[in-house]
């Protein structure tokens, strides 16, 4: 039975899950990260409540792989649409690209990390595949450390790299799981518009749509 790692942000958005995460083995908090030991038929499942943004998002990562011996790590989180995404839809994301990063003063490529020479990260594809044919789709996220509500920047983002969707902790996430070399999956859902009717959007429909993400995120967890 494998090990994964649930990685979420807020307790608003972890809190559905918990009813459904199996027997609570433990819980403790290691470098200000609270974590959640659970135990089910599917899967020991280790559950980060990381806080919001890349850098906490990566720690939380980096101690679930390092520290927890996780060999997946699944990702849950609100998104904002960049494009076409309809509010509190349920998607995958296919790539992440952190668009806060630029090393182009050294000739590196656009949001590409230092250590990596592309500035994309993808996910799992099998599993990609097998949430295509459950009807979610697969969409690119564009992650950094700012919250979307400026119409100016949604655009650039969606021109600049072809995203659909946008987030604070993805990208870390991402970067983590690449360097560790351990597969990731995100399940996002769509809770604003990333416009500047971002903020009180986002509060009136973040709990729409919760029953079907919860759902999608528990098959990816068993088909792990």
């Amino acid at each position: 039975m494998k090990k994964v790692g649930f990685v979420v942000a807020m307790e608003s958005e972890y809190a559905p899950f918990l009813c459904r995460l199996g027997s609570l083995v433990r819980e403790e908090t290691l470098c200000g990260v609270g974590f959640a030991l659970y135990s089910s038929d599917d899967a020991e499942i280790v559950l980060a409540k990381c806080g919001i943004g890349e850098i906490a998002s990566s720690v939380a990562v980096g101690l679930l792989i390092g520290h927890y011996s996780c060999e997946y790590i699944v990702n849950f989180g609100l998104v904002g649409s960049l494009g076409s995404a309809p509010l509190s839809t349920v998607v995958a994301v296919k790539d992440v690209v952190h668009y806060d990063c630029d090393l182009t003063a050294f000739g590196h490529p656009l949001s590409a990390p230092a250590d990596f020479s592309s500035a994309y990260f993808s996910s799992d594809p099998e599993m990609l595949s097998v949430l295509s044919a459950r009807g979610v789709p697969s969409l690119r996220l564009a992650s950094g450390d700012k919250f979307i509500a400026d119409v100016s920047l949604k655009t650039k983002l969606r021109d600049a790299f072809s995203a659909d969707v946008c987030d604070m902790e993805g990208a870390g996430v991402a970067v983590a799981c690449a360097r560790a070399c351990v597969p990731f999956t995100m399940i996002k859902l769509v809770s604003d518009d990333a416009g500047e009717g971002a903020v009180s959007t986002f509060e009136q429909s973040k709990s729409k749509g919760f029953s079907f993400a919860v759902d999608v995120v528990f098959a990816v967890i068993k088909g792990v």
